[in-house]
Formats: structure tokens, sequence, C-alpha cells
């Protein structure tokens, strides 16, 4: 995110510890749970290639800049795309519930490819500097003829946000639309650096995810 490499690492080691935790208690109480507590862990690797990012920054290796900068975007692009809406959905008690968000991943997994893969195979179509103390990931898309950069983001948020919305568990609820402020803030006053300070924001409020997995009743009382 913002500020520095060392503030990318430290969230990255409390993701990871935090991820672990609430793995071991999905793995406990209720195993449908363990492809969401699994969120705060991949956020925790984002958040580490966003640290070799400003390291790749820095050193002036641009190789090594451009490398973690596709990995942190194969995050953000893609994977958040598919993995959230079908952890929502082994979550979820309500079929029709259920089978929203699976389309929404199934959608999301397509979607994302489009955004991500493209800029695996064309290396100028993607551009990484620091814009007031921040990362700036200046990406071309093939939708770019099409859609402007907020329906690009719009169709994003829509995809991610509307299994967590429509989820029964009401923290999932809750958990849905601190991200969604989140992204409303991130777009009013950070669009140049949209994508990395929304990541981060996203992360963070990731942690609420121990809370989930704690509060929610065992498989076998369910």
């Amino acid at each position: 995110m913002c500020l520095s490499a060392p503030v990318s690492f430290a969230a990255s080691a409390v993701l990871f510890l935090t991820g672990l935790y609430s793995l071991r208690i999905a793995y406990q109480k209720n195993p449908s749970y363990i492809p969401l507590a699994c969120i705060p862990i991949a956020f925790a690797i984002q958040q580490a290639c966003e640290g070799i990012v400003w390291l790749g920054i820095q050193g002036r290796s641009p190789a090594e800049t451009n490398l973690a900068a596709l990995g942190f975007l194969a995050f953000a692009y893609w994977f958040w795309l598919f993995w959230s809406p079908w952890a929502v959905a082994q979550t979820e008690c309500q079929l029709t519930v259920q089978w929203i968000c699976w389309g929404a991943g199934f959608v999301g997994l397509i979607y994302g490819a489009l955004l991500y893969l493209p800029l695996t195979q064309q290396p100028t179509w993607l551009a990484v500097r620091v814009i007031h103390q921040s990362i700036q990931y200046e990406t071309r898309l093939i939708f770019d003829p099409w859609f402007s950069q907020d329906c690009v983001r719009l169709i994003y948020a829509i995809i991610i946000l509307m299994p967590l919305v429509l989820a029964s568990n009401p923290s999932l609820k809750v958990l849905g639309g601190a991200v969604c402020l989140s992204a409303i803030v991130s777009q009013w006053l950070l669009d140049e650096v949209f994508t990395s300070f929304w990541c981060f924001f996203a992360a963070l409020l990731s942690l609420f995810i121990l809370y989930i997995c704690q509060t929610t009743p065992s498989q076998s009382a369910s």
C-alpha cells in the first residue's frame, strides 16, 4: 500500500497469523468456513508482493518491480473475483443465494482472466510508479476501447460485493458494507492509487473474518 515496504510486510505478518488462527477455528467449528478463513492468508501474500514492489522501486530493479506487481495484481485483478464469491457460497444455507454466489464467482473467474492475463503477455501494458508516497499500478485493459475505468471498477465491485450483501450470515453483510464503504472512499479520495489503497483497506477488513469464524455456530449445532 502507501508509505513503505515495512508497512506492507508488517500488514502481511499480521494477516498471515490471523488467517492461520481463523483456519484453526473454522476447521474445529465449521469446515465450510475454511475457504473464507483463507482470505487473510491470501491478503498476506498480496501485501508481501506489494512490499517487494516497494523494494524493487527503491532498488531501481524494473524486473523485480514488474514481477512483484504482477503477483500483486494476480490477486487484485483475478483471484478475489472468484475466490470471494465462492467462499461465501460455501457458508451459505439458502440454495438461491448459494447459486447466485457460485454464478458470481464463475463470472468473476472469466472477467478476472480478461483483466489480468493480457498484462502477463504485454509488458508495456503495466507501469508501476510512486505518486504521493503511494504505488500506482497503471494498466492498459482490453476493455479500454469500450468501457471507462469507472465502469470496469463498478462491475468488479458488484461481483465482489453482491454475495456478501446477500449472505444469510449478518456478519458477512457487515463485512460487505465495510468493503463497499472502503471502495467508495478509495475512489473518491485516492483515485490515482485506487488499486493499492482499496486492496489494503480490504486486507485490514479481512481481519474481521476471525470474528466471523469465532461466532459462527458449530457444524454439529447448525
